[in-house]
């Protein structure tokens, strides 16, 4: 299991002192889908860099503290932010250098650019982060059936075919209404539309208490997981359940896994929406926003389809390491009980390197269904696990 298919954030910024290169043509960008949407972008005309677009995170675009240590860029001024994420809030540096940066043929400029720790939480494959600056008025599309993004310059595109759902927008984030039926317990109100999320819902600890999601009887998973998100809280605990449907708009999703972090804190701690949908859920649908007239527009062209998966995730950090760092667990599941533990090193997979997968080869790690692994542990200590893929909903 990827670690970026469960990953989810939200981005905030108050000031304290005041991979593979994608081609665009034409007004269409295209982008690269490993469970988040990475685009190749050009930082100042010079500098290129691999970013993921992330309706979560407000108008913020950042980059990652490891990339701007080894890249061209020197920025000249320099201050501190509070940024506040997924894992509670933390202090950054803050460049305040004005910056363009430009993705395809959108560019955009930024007074500000934070500086996170964003490998740590993704992985070696991110530079940066890019929220949806610049939709006011401008109806934004993500094709993902084709991997294609299109800000439409000169108004709404053609819609047939497509579910008309009011939404709200504001601060620069995309509300929308849904309700999930879970064990019987209907959880409905406002989501946020989150494309920083490899998820599929993932409720907040508000949500999880006011609906009682712990009393739901029936099958679960714990899971613990290294820095779930941007923020201060090191660990976090996530409980993954089966759902019984979703309804967006008046299409329905049956039989999906959900998940809530019962002492969430951040973005997923006491919050005005119950939880995010990810790209789990949203990359079954190609999608336009209508950001000025708050209508969101779904064409569905998948199911969602369960498949075996591992019950653990990892982390490419080959940037700083020698291999795939373990970043989420089961309790008492089969990598727990066969010694694995979180943060230890992934050296070889079936006697093969990791540092010689692709990284198509290292999203599709799910698909082989026995893995025989290689492993140092944090104390230094060998370890070799054989582990079976398993349909787990």
């Amino acid at each position: 299991m990827k670690s970026n298919r469960f990953f989810v954030w939200s981005l905030t910024i108050s000031l304290l002192c005041t991979s593979s290169p994608l081609t665009a043509q034409n007004d269409t960008i295209p982008f690269l889908y490993r469970g988040h949407l990475y685009f190749n972008a050009t930082l100042n005309d010079t500098v290129s860099l691999d970013i993921i677009y992330d309706t979560g995170g407000s108008n913020v675009f950042g980059v990652d503290s490891v990339w701007l240590a080894h890249s061209d860029w020197t920025p000249k001024h320099l201050g501190t932010a509070r940024a506040g994420g997924g894992a509670g809030s933390m202090l950054v540096p803050l460049i305040m250098d004005s910056s363009k940066v430009t993705i395809g043929n959108i560019q955009e400029h930024y007074d500000i650019v934070p500086v996170f720790k964003l490998r740590d939480v993704v992985d070696c494959h991110i530079d940066g982060i890019s929220g949806i600056k610049g939709i006011d008025n401008q109806p934004l599309e993500i094709d993902f059936e084709h991997n294609l993004m299109i800000k439409h310059k000169n108004g709404l595109p053609s819609t047939k075919g497509y579910k008309k759902i009011p939404i709200r927008y504001g601060l620069h984030r995309i509300y929308i209404w849904a309700e999930t039926k879970i064990g019987g317990t209907l959880v409905k109100g406002w989501y946020m539309m989150d494309t920083g999320s490899g998820g599929t819902v993932s409720y907040t600890a508000q949500a999880a208490r006011q609906f009682q999601l712990d009393t739901i009887s029936g099958k679960r998973y714990i899971c613990d997981v290294a820095q779930f998100g941007l923020g201060d809280k090191k660990q976090e605990y996530i409980v993954y359940l089966p759902s019984d449907y979703m309804v967006i708009g008046d299409d329905t999703i049956q039989k999906m896994p959900i998940s809530y972090i019962p002492e969430g804190v951040g973005a997923f701690g006491n919050m005005e929406y119950l939880g995010v949908i990810g790209n789990a859920i949203w990359s079954r649908y190609n999608i336009i926003i209508d950001a000025e007239n708050e209508m969101l527009y779904l064409r569905r062209f998948k199911e969602f389809t369960p498949i075996p998966t591992y019950d653990y995730t990892f982390r490419n950090r080959t940037d700083i390491c020698k291999g795939w760092l373990v970043s989420s667990l089961f309790r008492e599941g089969d990598a727990a009980n066969a010694g694995m533990a979180l943060e230890d090193t992934i050296i070889s997979i079936n006697g093969r390197n990791v540092t010689d997968y692709s990284w198509e080869e290292e999203w599709d790690i799910d698909i082989i269904p026995v893995q025989v692994l290689d492993i140092i542990g944090a104390d230094g200590q060998e370890k070799h696990i054989t582990l079976e893929a398993k349909q787990r909903w």
